[in-house]
């Protein structure tokens, strides 16, 4: 019997119920796993537009500081949650939204995954596109990219881990030595900054603040969903936090990627293929293409991995099929072209994820303090109304500060990705004390 139902977790694993001690494994596995996650084209795009944006690479390297510090603290702390409990995310959400409430939570972080995986397919079809010459119809050939990448995270943890280990060291040394290439030889910085205004439809972002939000944006869902594969870790804080900290080194080490590479062409991102395969920039070729191409792979089984597990938490069937579910609704995003509206995208995320964590440390830390008796035992409520107003207003905080209908310069630096974070910790708890839970 129990050698059956622990065969059925291949498939499943875990998604619905508490991953046991005997099935946790190493921080470095799981160390591996986030690095491969880490190793993605998008914080290439993000240091692409701070370089041009902030045009000084100073103030570049202090917006990386920044924004990987929240994300870093957000990884651990959420991340410590999911290993003390061996609950997923939208499990935890249970606990401090209620049933309904986990169940808006949940569907959001899963639309927000979902996006991502149509960025990451059609930047993959693209890639291929741009690497052949060919004049495939794009639209039809993002869904078809979309469909393929899937297919490792059908097998849960297991496929992202095998994935990861094989990818990640290979992606690093070469991005290394594109740097080392290219060299710091800057255009001038009122040049960067012009491109930087000039780009269409949106400008990059032009302020410390904003280029911190849009590093802690391109990485906030990974951050407030940790959970989901820490939960597969010891118990032991240290450990996780290390593994966030090579995580987002790893990171920063690829925003200063991109940054390089257009401070030093003046290159957008969107052309960011042609930069690393071409001859005239990097001229990788062919190794360049392969990079590409893995990149994108390893972060987007881990977009569709967590997103399955949060929408697993709303219709509660076998994880698979609501894997090949998301998929192809994932790839049909990217046939309709989400990736030419990435900034908005970014500032969206950061405002509207980065709350959700701040609900969550308050209640397990402030508020529960992690007894683990405290959140196994109870009965969830049908809606926490409290959280969700807090989450409401937080939200509402971030956007107005981001300088959407107007900037607000409420907190350090206006980084707007903070701001919702620390107003939903501060609201949330306030609220709870004067109006605490019924027992």
């Amino acid at each position: 019997m129990n050698k059956s139902r622990e065969a059925s977790q291949v498939l499943e694993d875990f998604s619905l119920e508490s991953v046991p001690l005997t099935q946790r494994k190493t921080w470095l596995n799981l160390a591996v796993i986030w690095i491969g996650i880490a190793v993605v084209m998008s914080a290439i795009f993000r240091g692409m537009m701070i370089g041009l944006g902030l045009g000084k690479i100073s103030s570049v390297v202090l917006s990386y500081v920044l924004g990987e510090i929240i994300l870093i603290v957000m990884m651990g702390l959420t991340g410590y949650i999911g290993a003390k409990t061996g609950f997923s995310t939208p499990l935890i959400a249970n606990f401090s939204f209620g049933r309904i409430g986990a169940i808006i939570i949940s569907l959001s972080i899963a639309l927000s995954l979902i996006g991502w995986f149509g960025v990451q397919a059609a930047f993959f079809a693209r890639t291929i596109q741009f690497y052949f010459k060919t004049d495939f119809s794009l639209p039809f050939f993002s869904f078809l990219c979309g469909i393929v990448m899937m297919i490792p995270a059908i097998f849960g943890i297991r496929g992202l881990s095998a994935l990861s280990w094989m990818a990640s060291p290979f992606m690093i040394v070469i991005f290394l030595w594109g740097l080392i290439k290219m060299g710091f030889n800057f255009l001038p910085s009122e040049t960067l900054v012009s491109l930087a205004l000039s780009h269409e439809p949106d400008p990059y972002p032009l302020t410390l603040g904003a280029a911190a939000s849009i590093v802690a944006g391109g990485f906030i869902v990974g951050a407030i969903t940790s959970a989901d594969i820490f939960r597969y870790a010891r118990p032991r804080m240290k450990d996780i936090f290390l593994a966030a900290t090579l995580a987002m080194l790893v990171s920063a080490f690829l925003h200063l990627v991109g940054s390089v590479l257009s401070m030093n062409t003046g290159v957008y991102h969107e052309r960011l293929p042609e930069l690393v395969i071409d001859s005239q920039y990097l001229g990788l070729g062919f190794i360049g293409f392969l990079v590409l191409l893995l990149a994108q792979w390893t972060t987007n089984d881990s977009n569709i991995y967590s997103s399955v597990l949060a929408l697993n938490n709303i219709f509660q069937t076998k994880r698979w099929i609501v894997t090949i579910g998301a998929g192809v609704f994932a790839s049909l995003f990217a046939a309709f072209g989400i990736l030419e509206r990435l900034e908005l995208f970014l500032k969206i995320l950061a405002v509207s994820i980065g709350p959700i964590g701040g609900i969550f440390i308050c209640d397990y830390y402030l508020l529960r303090r992690l007894k683990a008796q405290a959140f196994r035992e109870k009965t969830f409520s049908k809606a926490n109304y409290k959280a969700l107003g807090v989450y409401l207003i937080s939200f509402l905080v971030g956007w107005t500060t981001s300088g959407n209908p107007f900037t607000i310069k409420v907190f350090p630096f206006s980084v707007f990705a903070f701001n919702g974070i620390i107003s939903s910790i501060i609201f949330y708890y306030t609220v709870m004390k004067i109006f605490p839970e019924k027992e």
